[in-house]
């Protein structure tokens, strides 16, 4: 059985920094799950593709909560100036 998850996340400029930190992720090699991740117009979109629900659930996991950090750290330092 092959699963797909679709999801689209509108972070604004923030889109630009998150894709680009979360390209080097895309070169692992996962035997069970393949992921895209693309940006349009500050939409960043992100498609995985995987065998059996629990490869699902744990590669939605990790993607959507290194999303999440990223997004966070971007709003924290728009907060907060480093010197």
């Amino acid at each position: 059985m092959l699963l797909l998850a679709d999801f689209e996340f509108d972070a604004g400029k923030d889109s630009g920094i998150i894709y680009e930190s979360l390209l080097p992720e895309l070169e692992e090699d996962y035997q069970r799950t393949t992921t895209t991740l693309k940006i349009k117009d500050e939409i960043l979109s992100l498609k995985v593709e995987a065998n059996d629900i629990i490869s699902m659930r744990a590669a939605l996991n990790g993607w959507l909560r290194l999303i999440k950090i990223t997004h966070e750290i971007c709003s924290f330092s728009k907060q907060h100036i480093f010197l």
